[in-house]
């Protein structure tokens, strides 16, 4: 039976996917197939549809593409109808007040009939004829003109078309009924806002991540749908009906959508300097030299706001995001600005971790600190300091150099990253900044940041011009200090071991183990077996201070205090030792990747013999005994179908010959080494090659690798 074209695989992409697999019970009752599922398994059965068992349960699964196309077709519009339930919503209309036009016509008629009621209580007539006299008076342009005006302004245009412009007796006896009724308000004709039978497949295809247009949902849904297919027009007439944010639901994700719904807009009047200090890390846009090897990277910063004040308060930059840039730039806010009651950042590494949040050791338990997070992808309820990253290293890196932001022609970004490379590979001056510099030009771009006006704060008169502006973050801290603010700072002395991490160890026989090293101090002899918090210097591995549970400071132990020969290496050492190891291994498997592309050969072992016309049966024995030359040959013989006939001269076997690529070596000799050890002699050519190629670099490393 020949198969119909089923749903496009884009739509597997959405929340709701088409099953493909369906029991008979599913089935019956539906076009093309009986009724009952009895039926239905006697029909799969008689044509041998596809089946299997349903995972959990006993029953049989038929799979979509045995099923009758009318069958098909049907499962296809109910599938589109439920993908359409759950990401179209109900448009309801908006119960509005009326328009600029309705009101203008409803305050007409309403002086209409007030004029109507003056000139029945003067004249004396009844109410048809008062009215017909002020039409009459109308005609023959005998009545005021701002009644005039409101006479036409009155009139009802789905009315007898008047040459005038004036409404009819029968009109204005009409608008006297709806006063009393308080309808003066003229109708207007409603949108029809009805929902189409084809508008949940069409917006089940329109509302996806692919966000297809108009026009391509159309073509697809053709493609598939049933019933009467509307014209693009009518498409584009029901998406004018659909609200601005619900058409885009399902198009736009939920971090995407945030931007159209509606937001909270914070107050941080109430607040005080050192409340609460927001924190987050940006990859800065501009390339500078390495601290270490001097080549391009992009440093990562970890900048600290004060939330009232709009004021940098610390900020510190290092190799990547993470706790020690963090701590850093907390301790330059706590010993500049003062300790603050909330640390307000996001969910990532630098801030989940020990060093910050552990109840015994962590920092912010030690500084008295309550550290909140923002929900995941969020970025809006962070978005004093998210602006930061805009007005302040944005702007900053782009008076380097070096700048690769996203905004940047990619013709000059191109060659100023060849001017770099160049750089590094010929010699010559680095067009870029060096890092000691680096940290020169940040601090002078926070220093400039705290001084420039900020449009969050409030106005004052400036003092030198006399005109109106907002306050710079200084000067808002300066004001707040001048009405008896004063943050709790933390002084040099306090902080050296105050921002020194800590962790809990156990104490055994006098030595604490941490990062591999041991540390000795006589004075932890009656601690033996207790767990004790050890602070550490991230620079400095020759000690560390031991603290007891309730933080009272009880000895500084020594690197190796009980050893002699014993090198020591810090924090920052091991780490930087261990992340150029992981490079090393990386590159080596790479060069390994392009060599064996270069020398060719088989990544897996033959484990059963090989048959090759014209070369006859080799077995994976012969195959390791015969060297890497030989092997050339067969190759280039089986290429070549003509050279078969010539036989390989034997005189080969004299001669040594060794691969070029250091793994086909390396390999080479792990053969040799396998023959003798299982007592097989080795020829003559290869035995010191054999004995002198362990010594080498090259096998150290292949071995390494390996």
């Amino acid at each position: 039976m020949p198969s119909q074209q089923g749903p496009p695989s884009s739509w597997k992409q959405s929340e709701t996917t088409m099953s493909e697999w369906f029991s008979a019970q599913e089935l019956a009752g539906l076009a093309g197939v009986p009724g009952t599922a009895r039926n239905v398994k006697a029909m799969a059965e008689r044509e041998a549809w596809n089946g299997r068992r349903r995972d959990g349960s006993k029953a049989t699964e038929y799979h979509v593409s045995c099923l009758p196309p009318e069958t098909r077709a049907a499962l296809l519009n109910t599938a589109l109808g439920e993908v359409a339930a759950k990401v179209v919503r109900a448009e309801v209309q908006l119960s509005l007040v009326e328009t600029n036009r309705q009101q203008l016509v409803a305050d007409a008629r309403q002086g209409v009939l007030h004029a109507v009621d003056l000139m029945m209580g003067r004249t004396g007539y009844s109410q048809k004829k008062a009215i017909t006299l002020m039409i009459d008076m109308a005609r023959l342009e005998k009545l005021e003109p701002q009644l005039l005006a409101m006479l036409k302004m009155a009139r009802d245009p789905r009315g007898r078309p008047s040459s005038d412009g004036l409404p009819s007796v029968r009109s204005l006896e009409r608008f006297l009924e709806q006063g009393e009724k308080g309808e003066l308000v003229p109708k207007i004709r409603q949108k029809d806002m009805s929902v189409p039978d084809w508008a949940p497949a069409f917006m089940g295809v329109y509302q996806g991540p692919e966000k297809r247009s108009a026009r391509a949902a159309h073509d697809l849904l053709k493609k598939h749908w049933q019933g009467e297919m509307p014209s693009l027009d009518q498409v584009y007439a029901f998406l004018r009906k659909v609200g601005n944010v619900s058409r885009e639901v399902g198009r736009m994700g939920e971090h995407e959508i945030k931007a159209l719904r509606p937001f909270i807009r914070r107050d941080f009047s109430k607040l005080l300097p050192t409340d609460v200090y927001s924190c987050d890390g940006h990859t800065f846009d501009a390339e500078v030299q390495h601290p270490l090897h001097g080549r391009p990277f992009r440093p990562e910063i970890t900048v600290i706001i004060d939330v009232r004040t709009r004021r940098v308060v610390g900020w510190s930059a290092g190799l990547a995001e993470s706790a020690l840039v963090v701590i850093d730039a907390l301790r330059d806010a706590c010993t500049r600005h003062g300790i603050c009651a909330i640390f307000y950042v996001d969910n990532g590494s630098g801030y989940v971790n020990y060093m910050m949040r552990d109840e015994a050791v962590g920092l912010m338990g030690r500084l008295g600190i309550d550290m909140k997070h923002s929900l995941p992808y969020n970025s809006q309820a962070k978005g004093v300091i998210e602006r930061v990253h805009q007005s302040l290293w944005i702007r900053a890196a782009k008076e380097l150099p070096g700048y690769m932001g996203r905004d940047m022609d990619r013709q000059a970004k191109l060659a100023t990253f060849k001017l770099s490379r160049k750089a590094i590979t010929k010699g010559g001056a680095m067009p870029l900044m060096p890092w000691e510099s680096f940290v020169a030009f940040c601090e002078e771009q926070v220093a400039a940041y705290n001084d420039r006006p900020h449009s969050s704060l409030p106005r004052i008169t400036d003092p030198n011009t006399g005109r109106r502006r907002h306050m710079t973050p200084n000067e808002a801290w300066e004001a707040h200090e001048a009405e008896g603010f004063s943050a709790m700072r933390v002084t040099d002395d306090e902080a050296r071991p105050l921002f020194r991490p800590q962790v809990l160890r156990t104490v055994r026989r006098c030595e604490l183990e941490f990062i591999g090293n041991r540390y000795f101090a006589r004075e932890l002899e009656e601690f033996h077996g207790e767990q004790l918090a050890v602070a550490y210097d991230i620079h400095d591995a020759s000690k560390v201070w031991v603290y007891d549970s309730e933080g009272r400071f009880l000895c500084t132990a020594e690197l190796g205090g009980n050893s002699r020969d014993y090198m020591p290496a810090s924090y920052v050492e091991r780490a930087r030792e261990k992340r150029s190891d992981a490079r090393e291994k990386r590159a080596l498997a790479h060069l390994d990747e392009i060599r064996a592309e270069r020398q060719g050969g088989y990544a897996l072992e033959m484990d059963a013999p090989l048959t090759i016309p014209g070369l006859g049966t080799i077995t994976p024995e012969q195959l390791k005994v015969r060297s890497a030359a030989t092997f050339d040959v067969q190759a280039e013989r089986i290429e070549e179908p003509a050279a078969i006939a010539t036989p390989a001269p034997e005189a080969s076997a004299q001669v040594l010959h060794l691969p070029t690529a250091p793994g086909l070596r390396y390999r080479r000799w792990c053969e040799l080494a396998e023959r003798q050890s299982a007592g097989l002699p080795i020829e003559p050519e290869f035995a010191q090659w054999f004995a002198v190629y362990p010594k080498s670099k090259e096998f150290a490393a292949q071995q390494r690798q390996a």
